[in-house]
């Protein structure tokens, strides 16, 4: 299977990073449905121009996260049910991501107000991806 990622290789952001948000916008914006199964590794390394080893690396913090399943000899899998996470654990990590996105709006001089904009677009954007 080929999954079209879009990485950014002049950003300041890791690979790594971009490779995992990426991944996570086309399951929830579900071009990629539970149970779909994710390129090798090594194909995948060859697609995004990554070596092994940050791909698997990727693939290991998708499942950490609740994203994928990896089956030892089979290969790593959308997951089919969602996986709960505490609501002290999703306040901290959609916490940290505001702040960061905060702070780096109002860095480049935007107004709340165009923050919530471009936020709303987006969301619009994602859900309508097909």
């Amino acid at each position: 299977m080929s999954i079209k990622i879009k990485l950014d290789y002049h950003s300041s952001e890791p690979l790594y990073s971009q490779a995992v948000l990426e991944i996570k916008r086309l399951v929830v914006s579900k071009r990629l449905k539970p149970g779909d199964k994710l390129p090798s590794i090594r194909v995948f390394a060859e697609q995004l121009q990554l070596n092994a080893t940050t791909v698997r690396r990727i693939f290991d913090q998708l499942a950490k996260e609740g994203i994928v399943v990896q089956r030892h000899g089979s290969g790593v899998y959308v997951t089919e049910a969602h996986v709960p996470f505490s609501p002290e654990h999703v306040q901290k990590v959609m916490k940290r991501q505001a702040d960061f996105y905060l702070v780096e709006g109002l860095h480049l001089g935007l107004h709340y107000d165009e923050l919530v904009r471009i936020i709303e677009s987006q969301y619009r954007i994602l859900m309508t991806e097909k």
